[in-house]
């Protein structure tokens, strides 16, 4: 399986031309709406998450960022989902696909035993509270891996460094 890694309108272009059965993880902030995404048949399942790209409540400056924290119930339904993949693609997105979709996405990938492709169109740098919560989610306990970006072709590919 491919599991990739992308921002919210990559997905929806995506999700519209796809030629392969494929399932997505859509990640949103918790005051922004689901993502619509176009019908197409190939797309076998869609779990959407709602939680918001933060590490700390508050800033450098002690200020609080006024939104809550990732919590552990925010990941319901993961494993359930993980475990049921069927298809050759998964598409994991958030709005830039950068920070919660690459920590989710590597979660799966360490889970289903880091066999998958693992490919990101993008420079990224997953959220570590975001990626503990998933694993800890999917049973495991976060080992906090270090990732390289390399080129593959025209996208990026995360290593496992």
């Amino acid at each position: 399986m491919t599991i990739e890694i992308c921002g919210r309108d990559a997905a929806i272009e995506r999700a519209a031309a796809l030629r392969e059965r494929t399932s997505i993880i859509s990640i949103t902030s918790t005051d922004e709406a689901d993502v619509a995404f176009p019908p197409n048949v190939r797309v076998a399942e869609i779990l959407r998450l709602k939680f918001n790209d933060l590490t700390e409540a508050f800033d450098e400056e002690g200020i609080p960022y006024g939104r809550p924290l990732p919590e552990p119930s925010d990941f319901d339904g993961l494993r359930a989902f993980v475990d049921a993949l069927e298809g050759e693609r998964l598409v994991v997105h958030c709005w830039e696909g950068v920070s919660r979709s690459a920590a989710v996405a590597a979660a799966v990938h360490a889970y289903r035993g880091g066999a998958d492709r693992l490919v990101t169109h993008a420079r990224f740098a997953p959220n570590p509270r975001v990626y503990a919560m998933a694993c800890r989610a999917l049973g495991m306990a976060p080992d906090r891996p270090e990732y390289a970006v390399v080129m593959d072709g025209d996208a990026w590919r995360l290593d496992r460094g």
